[in-house]
């Protein structure tokens, strides 16, 4: 699955970084770092969710004015600690290791510094339990979903905020809102 994307990814994204929008505005291509405050069900501590603090970098590319592409990878540096529900007295600490994805963004082109648009694509990613007893990991993937608004500061500079669901499968969802300054090249 992982050749697939990265074979899907590549030609994309290629597309939007080389395809003129039109000759008065910046490249179409934008590079962003964020952060997303994540939440999830909770499986491990014994509440009934708990938040993560996530790192997110995109690069990305408009193929017209209404539909771009975009990959995202990130990482988890605000962590969830806790005891565990199962092993009283033993701690936990889970993080997402990593996660990353290829998703398409159809926005809504207008005239004003705001551009809301909807996102949806394919995520990826490993998520790490560290207890005191050891570690345990596992990979996680699903269709993935959000929407957002770019808010242009400059011509090449801007915010972003957005709300994202990463993952939604077998009763547990990886969602949350997050926010990112991006840069167009």
């Amino acid at each position: 699955m992982k050749t697939n994307i990265a074979a899907l990814a590549v030609p994309l994204i290629g597309l939007g970084l080389l395809s003129p929008v039109s000759a008065d505005e910046p490249s179409p291509a934008y590079l962003s770092l964020g952060y997303g405050h994540h939440e999830q069900n909770d499986r491990f501590f014994g509440d009934d969710r708990f938040e993560t603090g996530e790192l997110i970098g995109k690069l990305g590319g408009r193929v017209n004015n209404w539909f771009g592409v975009e990959m995202r990878a990130g990482t988890t540096i605000n962590k969830n600690e806790d005891n565990l529900r199962a092993l009283p007295g033993v701690k936990g600490e889970y993080a997402i290791e990593y996660f990353y994805g290829i998703y398409a963004k159809l926005s809504w082109a207008n005239h004003t510094a705001f551009t809301p648009y909807l996102l949806g694509g394919y995520t990826e990613g490993k998520e790490k339990l560290d207890t005191d007893l050891g570690e345990v990991d596992q990979k996680f993937y699903d269709s993935s979903y959000g929407a957002g608004v770019d808010m242009d500061l400059s011509e090449r500079v801007g915010l972003n905020l957005e709300y994202m669901f990463y993952y939604d499968k077998d009763n547990v969802t990886v969602k949350g809102p997050a926010a990112s300054a991006y840069w167009k090249f």
